[in-house]
């Protein structure tokens, strides 16, 4: 055994070891779903930022700007906006209301419920599945995997110790690997200058030169308003509707405390990415002398290998693990709560168990064909985004419910829409919450019509 696998093997004792001792003093839905809402404002932080922070930034922000440049951190930018709305205006709506925000915000409505719930639940099979696929990269060329063999030993670990406790596991386990991507992000960026033989500065600067960091003309600036704006309102649906976030808010000590927590989450997650942007920017340097052959989403993870010494290897390699593991089990608790919530318990265990193992295997499967993984997992994500904050924002402000029929009907004419719009005006996938949302609120003031001519057709 070498130390790389000491290393990965350390992290997941500790991993589990952590899980065991935080099992939930009482088997309440409230202590197992919400940690007796005990977070406090640093934990929540911390498992904000471990949940948005997946396989996709360790490895696919990287590849992002070294492929093209910094774009991406005026999403960031953008949610500093978006998570002041969710701190202003949808925290006090929901806090203390119950375990979910579909359950919360559709109250007696169960049918209404339990579609919006189908719908979360497909939308985040598919984007976690390709975040698992991005964390599965490095492991699986490391050990000599195949990548479908990989998936699968990545979602059974966490699934794992996620069964062992509630979200109070998640949240400590989250900490410790939040620290864990964060130190390797940190590493790559002392470790690839010395591999260069380069001084960071002027690895910085070549990128720089070369426009991999930002163009200064004005032709650039739609690109950074179009990330401002469109990371603005994804971010409120994201953080502010999507249950993974949500429950962190829903957990906390006060509601004072889940505003403070999500909003200084924003500025955490542009030091972040800022991290891992310039990672990229250092690769493309390297590589300007060394010639990258290959898929651009395996620049990060082919360097690490081909490079790293064992013992800092076998730390990116628990980075990478860190990443992956810390969304995959956020997502299952988030899961968990919502069938516990808007199903039954029954129902609950035995899908979540699907879900880690078999959906998001499917997804990530379909995932290994793909490009530009950044992308493709903020193209899926924001799919469903808009149709859910919009027909959520009617329930909680206006107290109106489409009724189940239409509520289908609804979501069907979004992805449509959304996909009419990208293939005929090219749109991006910043502007899918916007179309998504707009959409929604059209067919909700067409159906209010309708029903003044034909009773009881749209709200119920």
């Amino acid at each position: 055994m070498n130390i790389e696998h000491i290393v990965i093997l350390t992290y997941i004792l500790i991993i589990f070891l952590i899980a065991f001792l935080s099992r939930p003093k009482n088997q309440s839905s409230e202590e197992i779903f919400l940690a007796g809402k005990s977070l406090s404002i640093p934990e929540s932080i911390f498992s904000i930022i471990a949940t948005e922070v997946s396989a996709l930034t360790f490895i696919g922000i990287p590849a992002f700007s070294f492929g093209l440049d910094f774009r991406f951190i005026y999403v960031y930018v953008g949610a500093i906006f978006g998570r002041y709305i969710i701190a202003r205006y949808l925290i006090p709506k929901y806090y203390g209301e119950g375990l979910t925000v579909y359950s919360i915000a559709f109250k007696n409505k169960s049918a209404q419920k339990k579609l919006a719930t189908s719908i979360y639940l497909i939308s985040k099979t598919l984007s976690i599945g390709v975040r698992l696929y991005s964390g599965s990269i490095l492991i699986s060329a490391y050990f000599n995997l195949h990548i479908i063999t990989a998936i699968v030993l990545l979602s059974f670990l966490t699934y794992l110790y996620t069964q062992i406790g509630g979200l109070k596991t998640v949240v400590r386990t989250d900490i410790l690997q939040t620290l864990i991507f964060i130190g390797g992000g940190i590493s790559a960026h002392i470790l690839i200058p010395d591999i260069a033989n380069q001084k960071w500065m002027d690895m910085i600067l070549v990128g720089l030169k070369d426009n991999k960091i930002i163009t200064f003309d004005i032709s650039y600036l739609p690109i950074i308003l179009t990330g401002i704006f469109g990371g603005a309102l994804f971010d409120i649906a994201s953080h502010g509707v999507d249950q993974d976030f949500a429950q962190r808010l829903l957990a906390n000590k006060s509601k004072k405390g889940a505003q403070v927590s999500i909003l200084f989450s924003s500025f955490f997650s542009i030091a972040i990415g800022l991290l891992f942007l310039s990672i990229g920017t250092l690769l493309y340097s390297y590589h300007q002398e060394v010639e990258f052959i290959g898929k651009t989403d395996f620049v990060f993870s082919n360097f690490i290998i081909n490079n790293f010494p064992p013992l800092l290897k076998g730390f990116m390699l628990a980075g990478v693990l860190a990443a992956t593991m810390s969304t995959l089990d956020s997502t299952i608790n988030a899961v968990n709560s919502c069938l516990h919530s808007d199903f039954s318990i029954k129902i609950s265990k035995k899908v979540s168990g699907f879900f880690s193992m078999i959906g998001l295997l499917i997804v990530a499967i379909f995932a290994t064909q793909s490009s530009g993984l950044l992308t493709v997992g903020l193209k899926v994500a924001s799919w469903s985004s808009g149709f859910l904050l919009a027909i959520i924002y009617l329930a909680l402000f206006k107290e109106k419910f489409f009724n189940p029929r239409l509520m289908a009907i609804a979501y069907f004419i979004n992805l449509i829409s959304i996909y009419g719009v990208s293939e005929i005006f090219g749109l991006t996938w910043h502007w899918f919450t916007y179309v998504g949302s707009a959409i929604t609120f059209v067919l909700a003031l067409i159906f209010e019509r309708l029903k003044k001519s034909k009773s009881n057709l749209t709200f119920s």
